[in-house]
């Protein structure tokens, strides 16, 4: 993960498909409001909105 944002030349000012392709393995929705994503390096993130 360190590797792919150190590829990254200035900041991120909008939403990049190609980044998040890159870190992001799978997400999985328990509710339509409770979702986790899986990075590619294993972290898991577990979101509620």
């Amino acid at each position: 993960m360190i590797e792919v944002m150190n590829e990254r030349q200035g900041l991120l000012e909008q939403f990049d498909d190609d980044l998040f392709n890159a870190l992001v393995e799978t997400i999985t929705i328990l509710s339509p409001a409770h979702f986790v994503f899986v990075l590619k390096s294993g972290l898991e993130l577990e979101e509620e909105v």
